[in-house]
């Protein structure tokens, strides 16, 4: 059989073809508004803050999509997916999105962006935060979509942020200080000094558990800044401290540990049994492993430390070995130290 062109197959074939373009032409064009997001219920509310916002001239795309004609038409068959998901109910709640730098860098180029921007007496130099490698979203999440986003994924410009390098340590790789002087970014005197953070009734008491500890010295730039709250005890705690602090508490007093923690009931959660040890401890410890369980005392021992006594019984069955319920009693060996060369430091 002989395939034979005609007139009225080329144009067939031009209509069809012509049909089809226009129809996923439309189809792309209609899939990137804000009316086509909105026929979904779960995005009605992102939609609404959208069209009042200052973005609401901007393209869905621009902003929910990595730019470059690869990203764009995955994105597409991704989009595809979401109608049935709707109509199923097989989705993720609450809506989550993402916009990388690169879709907000088409339209905040280095021209406007690198450039100082001064709003309600704060100064910001974002040509650092790019180059640094932050993401705009750590601080603009909320753009565009406003209260629809999540409050756990909501985030704002607020000074904790600039705290986490402008607080007198920080160095840059070149070796440049990030300096936490006020008016660096402050053109006005009349700013709040207390970050909202402090302001909180608990953070006397947890500010080392709800804060960023590395900002501290933004303000606080005297040495003994930690230590004359906290009994002259090194803040935060050293890398020992979960086997040195008993030694702390019995020379400084348990209050000193008071000014953070309910003394009457956090030590309880690691420590099942009294602290320090009562005088008659070593002869009637195996039954506040009975009572406790063994795993309670591994908290500050290892089986070197039971092993220590306990060795003189390794030929017979000494009542306190049952209590350990499957853990293995006898530890393993410690390697021996590498030898010395002579002559090396």
């Amino acid at each position: 059989m002989r395939f034979r062109l005609t007139t009225l197959s080329v144009t067939i074939a031009a209509v069809v073809l012509t049909a089809l373009v226009v129809v996923i032409g439309v189809s792309l064009a209609s899939s990137s508004t804000s009316r086509f997001c909105s026929t979904c219920k779960s995005h009605v509310p992102y939609v609404e803050d959208y069209e009042k916002s200052a973005h609401g001239d901007v393209n869905c795309e621009q902003c929910h999509t990595k730019p470059g004609p690869f990203f764009f038409l995955t994105s597409k068959l991704e989009n595809l997916q979401q109608p049935l998901a709707q109509l199923t109910g097989d989705y993720e709640k609450p809506i989550l999105g993402f916009v990388v730098n690169q879709s907000c860098r088409r339209c905040h180029s280095n021209k406007t962006l690198f450039k100082p921007v001064t709003k309600s007496g704060i100064r910001v130099q974002h040509k650092h935060l790019v180059e640094a490698g932050f993401l705009c979203v750590r601080c603009h999440s909320t753009v565009a979509h406003d209260t629809a986003i999540p409050e756990g994924s909501r985030t704002f410009p607020v000074m904790e942020q600039c705290l986490i390098c402008h607080n007198n340590d920080y160095r840059a790789p070149n070796g440049a200080e990030a300096s936490a002087q006020c008016d660096l970014c402050h053109t006005r005197r009349d700013y709040d000094a207390t970050p909202v953070s402090h302001k909180s009734g608990e953070w006397n008491t947890r500010h080392g558990a709800i804060g960023v500890l590395s900002t501290c010295s933004a303000c606080h730039t005297a040495k003994d800044s930690c230590t004359k709250c906290h009994s002259g005890i090194l803040m935060p705690h050293r890398d020992a401290w979960l086997y040195g602090h008993g030694a702390e508490a019995e020379s400084r007093g348990r209050q000193s540990c008071a000014q953070c923690h309910d003394i009457k009931r956090y030590c309880k959660t690691c420590h099942q049994v009294d602290m320090p040890h009562p005088g008659d401890f070593v002869s009637s410890h195996f039954k506040a492993v009975a009572r406790t369980g063994a795993p309670s005392c591994f908290n500050c021992h290892t089986l070197d430390n039971c092993q220590a006594c306990h060795e003189q019984h390794a030929s017979g069955e000494p009542r306190a070995h049952s209590l350990f319920k499957g853990i293995q009693y006898t530890p393993t060996p410690t390697p021996p130290s590498p030898t010395s060369v002579p002559g090396s430091q």
